[in-house]
């Protein structure tokens, strides 16, 4: 029997939260309830400590992407967690990678350091490297989604991601130069599909203060529909702009929506 949206009940947060380095990324993911964080940037527990004293909060890192798999395996059917956080996709990338080279017999550095005798030149990754990226965070972020879909927790999954400027090459009648603001992954392919799997992306930054005004603070943003050379995307009825200095992302959001109403039950 079909279903119906009006009979649905709204789901929990699935989004990947983008930005440079240093914006309140994870800051904003860590304040929601619940939290397991796959720390693949290595920086817990410091960064909870500092924002989130108290707040019990738990964690792995990983050495390889074996690792990664069996935890997610384990969460099927029975996560004991509100909220799942993945921290961050560039740094997953790279543990693809170096898992491809531990299978291949070659760390990522004695691939590097091969030389092709005729140029002169260093050999990169070949497309196998690229491959694997691909195959595997198609997997984890399928994986997530699965989880998110159960029955129970998680209710919120959220997926940290840094960006770069990248400038285009000039276009040959206009020579006008593109600047996009892109996920960082090792290949291109990966970074260009990833915000088609989520229906939230936020693009975080830090907006410094004008001249004259009465607070030098500056504040921390979070963009929930595309502007200048960044995109975003919101399935929820936030506000075009989340500001959350000095206040939890969470606790600026959640009044938009149900969530809190249902995991009080």
């Amino acid at each position: 029997m079909p279903k119906s949206t009006l009979d649905t009940t709204e789901p929990g947060l699935f989004a990947i939260f983008k930005g440079e380095s240093g914006v309140g990324k994870s800051v904003a993911a860590l304040s929601f309830p619940g939290i397991y964080v796959m720390d693949f940037d290595v920086k817990m527990p410091a960064i909870a400590n500092k924002h989130f004293p108290g707040k019990d909060i738990a964690y792995d890192t990983f050495t390889d992407i074996f690792k990664v798999s069996e935890q997610l395996e384990a969460f099927k059917g029975n996560c004991p967690y509100e909220t799942i956080i993945a921290d961050s996709f560039t740094n997953l990338a790279n543990l693809v990678i170096h898992s491809a080279g531990k299978i291949k017999g070659e760390s990522v550095p004695q691939l590097l350091a091969k030389v092709t005798p005729r140029t002169n030149t260093i050999e990169m990754m070949g497309i196998d490297y690229y491959s694997a990226e691909d195959r595997f965070c198609t997997y984890f972020i399928e994986q997530l989604k699965t989880l998110w879909m159960q029955e129970g927790n998680p209710k919120h999954v959220i997926v940290l991601a840094h960006v770069v400027t990248v400038d285009s090459a000039p276009d040959l009648k206009t020579k006008v130069v593109t600047r996009t603001r892109s996920i960082v992954s090792k290949g291109k392919k990966v970074a260009a599909w990833l915000p088609s799997g989520f229906d939230n992306v936020f693009t975080f930054f830090i907006q410094q203060p004008d001249l004259g005004d009465i607070s030098p603070k500056a504040h921390y943003i979070a963009k929930t529909q595309a502007f200048g050379e960044d995109s975003a995307k919101c399935a929820f009825s936030f506000p075009e702009t989340v500001d959350f200095t000095e206040q939890t992302f969470y606790d600026q959001v959640k009044k938009y929506t149900s969530w809190e109403r249902k995991e009080s039950k």
